[in-house]
């Protein structure tokens, strides 16, 4: 095994997909590198379960499976928690981004704390997209962060990085992602993007940018920016 590299991976009803892309995750990296490789299950109720456990019986993985739904955030916590090595590769499990990409990232691991896979030609509808630009214009005036794509699911951190931020991520519910580069950020963490490609979902999939939820999004997004950056200030201000 590579001590250097552990690759996360949390799923959450990915039944019709989850196999081709873990297939395309081992052959690409894992293989590879002899990175571990860390799937971590989020309380399923379409057979992603059983696809994980089927896969597990022919691959090194290892499977870690929620009895309940945590959601992204928490899962994503707990997940990273059990990885091991030097460097942790998170990637979604929906099918939009490729493997290959790695190398890319991998390639800036010397050069920076974080390392984020910032997606190119954004395959998402078109109220994700303002909804994002809207985040990040948002980010940009309250944090001073000017980064492109600072909630991309593909990102290469290093652990030791990655604990220290991790814990305290918990204001923005729609953006995990979002939320710990900006902390990182704060703490004066090295921060470079590469670009990845990033294709619209072929199967299945859990989808909570629904138009109908929008004014709720935007508004707990902000408010949860605005907590954030009083919470930053008066850690400046210590």
């Amino acid at each position: 095994m590579n001590s250097n590299l552990s690759v996360v991976m949390p799923v959450h009803n990915e039944a019709a997909g989850i196999e081709r892309v873990v297939s395309a995750f081992y052959d690409e990296i894992i293989r590879k590198t002899g990175a571990e490789f860390i799937i971590a299950e989020d309380g399923s109720t379409d057979g992603t379960k059983e696809v994980l456990q089927n896969i597990s019986t022919k691959l090194p993985i290892r499977l870690y499976l929620g009895r309940r739904r945590k959601g992204y955030a928490l899962a994503a916590k707990d997940a990273l928690r059990q990885a091991s090595s030097t460097y942790v590769l998170f990637s979604d499990s929906d099918g939009q981004y490729i493997p290959s990409d790695f190398w890319s990232i991998w390639s800036k691991k010397d050069d920076a704390d974080v390392v984020i896979g910032t997606k190119v030609n954004r395959a998402e509808g078109v109220h994700r997209l303002i909804l994002s630009r809207g985040f990040h214009f948002f980010v940009r005036v309250l944090f001073g962060v000017r980064l492109r794509d600072i909630d991309s699911g593909f990102r290469l951190v290093k652990r030791t990085m990655l604990l220290s931020v991790l814990d305290n991520v918990e204001k923005l519910e729609y953006s995990f992602w979002g939320e710990f580069t900006i902390r990182a950020h704060s703490s004066n963490a090295k921060i470079v993007e590469v670009p990845v490609r990033h294709y619209a979902r072929a199967e299945g999939g859990t989808r909570i940018y629904g138009i109908r939820k929008l004014p709720f999004i935007v508004s707990k997004q902000f408010l949860g920016l605005v907590r954030l950056r009083l919470e930053l200030s008066a850690m400046k201000k210590r």
